[in-house]
């Protein structure tokens, strides 16, 4: 890794079974800056979830990890030659053996084989529930109409289209708070999570009719030899949100333990470390040789891990 890392909160390297747990937490504000429809069982809205007397929506970190996947294979093939990154059959959540699932987005996040072969990877990535840090507004209902090839609610015999459909959407101006957790990972699966982070900007259902609607910052980072994990919850149910950055400091403040570093830009801690400044351009695609970096980096590591697999 030539970004200079330092030895706390990673493993030394990938291991199938992990016998020390240090970990990294990336804190993250997801920022909504176009409407956005975070779905659950009801089709219209959001699960939620009651804070001192608000009502906040509700979402699982799976509606969040999904669409960065999904990222970070498209890097993987974009950056790839030959299957030195990511094996030509694979396909994200429809694995079809072991030995072509053996790419750094598995390694990072998990998989579950059940086709022919039955094997599971665990994930090293913990993106637990978070909840929007204003207020959930299930009165503002936005309403569509289903309209027919002309572009009217009319069809060619005239009939009149009486299909609406209402969508409750987290609305510009409010914010989710994530802390997402890599789990004895390295330094290599971090660039990739923060890659996948960086650069996805599209989430909740129907996105694909939707343009950018979350810009993703990273307003801190913190290292442990242990557990660094935190909750979203557990911040809005103690800390009065209306001011994020200052709510959030004082969280992390009141949950640190010794051995945690802690670095930030925004909040009152150490500013980011030039090896994390470093990854970060990287990762966002900034600097003017990050594909270089990021295949030689993601390349290399893949091809330990295989090794320790068993691949080629």
């Amino acid at each position: 890794m030539s970004f200079n890392t330092p030895e706390k909160g990673f493993a030394e390297d990938y291991t199938i079974y992990r016998k020390r747990k240090p970990s990294v937490t990336l804190v993250v504000k997801r920022n909504v800056v176009d409407p956005i429809l975070i779905r659950n069982s009801d089709s219209d809205r959001a699960e939620t979830q009651e804070f001192d007397d608000q009502i906040h929506a509700q979402a699982n970190g799976e509606k969040f990890v999904s669409k960065e996947r999904l990222k970070g294979l498209d890097l993987l093939r974009d950056l790839d030659e030959d299957g030195e990154l990511i094996d030509g059959d694979y396909s994200y959540n429809e694995p079809k053996d072991l030995e072509t699932s053996l790419n750094l987005d598995v390694f990072s996040y998990g998989l579950a084989g059940t086709g022919d072969q039955t094997f599971a990877f665990k994930s090293h990535v913990i993106e637990g529930y978070t909840y929007t840090t204003d207020e959930y507004d299930l009165m503002n209902k936005e309403t569509r109409n289903a309209v027919y090839e002309s572009g009217t609610m009319r069809n060619e015999e005239g009939k009149q289209s009486d299909s609406l459909f209402e969508y409750v959407k987290v609305q510009p101006g409010n914010s989710f708070i994530h802390f997402i957790t890599i789990d004895s990972g390295t330094p290599e699966m971090l660039l990739y999570v923060l890659h996948n982070i960086l650069n996805t900007e599209k989430y909740g259902a129907r996105e694909t009719r939707s343009g950018k609607n979350i810009d993703n910052e990273i307003l801190g980072v913190i290292l442990g030899d242990h557990s660094t994990s935190l909750s979203t919850g557990e911040l809005l149910m103690n800390y009065d949100t209306e001011e994020v950055e200052e709510s959030v400091e004082s969280y992390i403040r009141d949950a640190q333990k010794a051995e945690w570093e802690i670095y930030s830009d925004q909040l009152g801690f150490d500013d980011f470390p030039d090896w994390f400044q470093e990854m970060k351009e990287v990762a966002s695609l900034q600097a003017e040789d990050s594909h270089e970096r990021l295949k030689e980096e993601l390349q290399e590591f893949t091809e330990k891990a295989r090794e320790v697999h068993g691949g080629d």
